[in-house]
């Protein structure tokens, strides 16, 4: 028995929902930034309310995938994709890379909006929308190569 595998199911779907509710907030969060760039910040609340909701969304995907690591590792990628997709499992292994190296940014971005003030600080600006644009591909990708390799599984 491996640890959680009869919740795999249910923590994958709570890694999933988790998932969408994280894009659903970063591209909020993004339409305000790019109010930002011209010169709109009247919504500044919401998208510091966004920062946060973000940030702990993808804390929660991370933490859930994480909790069905070892099931995916021994009864999908060892027993499944190792030997008929080793190309699948490579595209899992720079998908778990990206998701650690974006959690430290996400960390950086949320220290960062919470005293950023874009309207008096625009010379910020230049590091903040970059890290706003670049977290949220990351996430796009990362949603993106989790349901291809979780159809694959099905098929």
């Amino acid at each position: 028995m491996i640890f959680l595998e009869n919740l795999a199911r249910p923590i994958l779907f709570l890694h999933l929902a988790s998932a969408f509710a994280l894009i659903g907030s970063m591209t909020h969060n993004l339409i305000v930034v790019i109010g930002y760039c011209r010169g709109r910040f009247v919504r500044r609340r919401q998208e510091r309310l966004y920062v946060k909701i973000s940030f702990w969304l993808y804390t929660a995907v991370f933490g859930l995938g994480a909790l069905i690591y070892p099931v995916f590792r021994i009864r999908v990628r060892a027993e499944y994709f190792d030997q008929l997709l080793p190309a699948a499992t490579g595209l899992f292994e720079a998908k778990e890379h990206w998701a650690a190296i974006g959690w430290a940014m996400f960390a950086a971005y949320y220290l960062l909006s919470r005293n950023f003030q874009p309207k008096e600080e625009k010379e910020k600006l230049f590091f903040y929308v970059p890290l706003c644009f670049l977290l949220h591909i990351m996430v796009w990708y990362m949603v993106i190569a989790s349901f291809y390799l979780t159809t694959l599984e099905a098929v």
